[in-house]
């Protein structure tokens, strides 16, 4: 039986038993022999199966940055390169501005849709400078065709899992990442902040029926790091605010030191608190006593002789400057997710043209900074992807809107040249894939697929590309996808049926 057959027909796909820690600590080679299926119950079944994820240690890990776009982002931003034939066959008419022509102001030379008036810009001016400084990746050909349901909930939890379907005892792309590493020695729970979520609760770190170690569970930040470990004032204690953190800890201390053999873990607790609590002190002294760096773009003239400090555009600006932050200044910080807060939600029903393009452009100049950001600060081990849900159709239905699609933009970004090689199999500046328009003429159903030469990928690939980074030689063991990889046959894509 091939392995992938055995895997399915355990039922292996679809749930946590790929990580380690749901084995209660067994400790596992990364080439465990896998010859005795047979023989063995289900745990262990579970444990020869993880026993095949192979794991070689990147010479430096990388940090990802994960903003997730909820709703299902519409592609037009990212890809105009076929408004004319849209156009033609929308129920309703697009502005004509958008049209390529002689005159157009909204259609950047790579099809993306900027503009000099900043109210019709939908962040495409700003994605023309990130291509040409190499510090984005567009992959025009996210495409949804497995388990294609176009519905919220299924979606969400497929992308942010990395496998097809839905299911809540499931692990999260961050859970089966940090099981992987733990469990092949490459982090250690007494690691710093390693996963942390600007989003609250989120599928991408999702525990399932895993049990990983406390200190590789996410830590929830906000935009100004507060400090989740700080103690505050408590009215039952008869001290002022001044000296109630001393009283705490000398009460802390006395309480531990009567307990500490019955409630080890606990003490240990204790001590990791005070642990993190001075790191984000000090982080957050550092960084209020920090300018932003200057513009690595500026170029000086006799007349503007000074390079401006980067800043960062408000709201969702604000979130990523402190996750940049965050990763620039702790290495042990590997994943961090973080939503589409201060952006507001994708589900473009309606409406769109007002609200998309604001959105778009706050996004996209925000990542502009923070890959500027990155590569003064040398960071080239960073990665920000950024995707959704799903897809949208590109025919303007009658609300003026778009209703839910299959094919969407992935946006990496990172530093550019200048602050180092980056991550391995990662090379930014390009543009892959191309689309063409399918629909029927005035129906609601428009919406962009591959073109036959062009290569594509399930939203399942995007787990798989990042397990790649951090190590995993076989990440599609986890997922069922391939990681990406443009030079791959074009339009290749496997029946799930098959």
């Amino acid at each position: 039986m091939k392995r992938r057959d055995f895997v399915k027909s355990m039922g292996l796909f679809g749930s946590s038993v790929l990580v380690p820690s749901m084995l209660g600590g067994v400790g596992l080679s990364s080439y465990a022999n896998a010859a005795s299926f047979g023989s063995r119950n289900m745990i262990n079944a579970r444990a020869a199966v993880l026993g095949e994820v192979a794991y070689s240690a990147p010479t430096v890990l990388p940090q990802v940055i994960s903003i997730f776009l909820y709703g299902g982002p519409s592609e037009l931003a990212g890809n105009l390169t076929n408004i004319e034939d849209i156009n033609a066959n929308s129920q309703n008419p697009y502005n004509a501005s958008l049209m390529p022509d002689a005159n157009n102001t909204r259609f950047t030379k790579n099809g993306f849709w900027g503009s000099p008036d900043n109210n019709l810009n939908a962040g495409g001016n700003a994605m023309e400078r990130l291509l040409e400084k190499d510090r984005m990746t567009v992959l025009r050909t996210l495409n949804r065709v497995k388990d294609d349901s176009k519905a919220h909930r299924p979606s969400i939890f497929s992308n942010l899992t990395g496998m097809i379907g839905e299911e809540d005892s499931r692990p999260g792309i961050a859970t089966n990442l940090a099981s992987v590493l733990y469990a092949n020695g490459a982090i250690s729970d007494n690691a710093l902040f390693p996963f942390v979520t600007f989003e609250g609760d989120s599928i991408v770190f999702n525990q399932g029926d895993t049990s990983i170690p406390l200190g590789l569970k996410p830590i929830s930040l906000n935009k100004d790091l507060r400090n989740p470990y700080d103690r505050r004032s408590n009215s039952a204690l008869e001290s002022s605010s001044n000296d109630q953190e001393a009283v705490i800890e000398a009460l802390a201390q006395t309480v531990m030191a009567a307990k500490q053999t019955r409630y080890q873990k606990v003490v240990d607790s204790f001590t990791k608190r005070g642990e993190i609590e001075g790191f984000i002190n000090q982080l957050n002294d550092n960084l209020q006593n920090t300018s932003l760096p200057t513009d690595p773009d500026f170029v000086a003239t006799a007349d503007d002789p000074d390079a401006p400090l980067l800043e960062y555009p408000g709201g969702f600006g604000d979130r990523l400057k402190a996750a940049v932050n965050l990763v620039i200044h702790n290495p042990d910080t590997l994943f961090v997710s973080l939503g589409n807060n201060g952006l507001g939600g994708w589900d473009d029903h309606n409406s769109a043209d007002d609200e998309y393009p604001g959105r778009m452009r706050n996004l996209m100049e925000s990542l502009e900074v923070a890959a500027k950001h990155l590569e003064a600060a040398g960071k080239d081990n960073v990665i920000i992807t950024v995707f959704g849900d799903f897809g949208r159709n590109v025919n303007l239905n009658n609300s003026l809107g778009w209703d839910h699609g299959n094919n969407q933009n992935l946006y990496m970004v990172g530093a550019g040249p200048s602050a180092g090689p980056g991550i391995e199999g990662n090379e930014l500046g390009k543009i892959i894939g191309k689309t063409e328009r399918k629909g029927e003429t005035k129906e609601n159903r428009q919406f962009t697929t591959p073109t036959d030469d062009s290569y594509q990928c399930e939203p399942f690939a995007v787990a798989s590309t990042i397990y790649k980074y951090f190590g995993i030689q076989n990440p599609e063991i986890l997922t069922g996808e391939d990681p990406i990889n443009e030079t791959a046959t074009p339009n290749e894509w496997v029946d799930p049926n098959a």
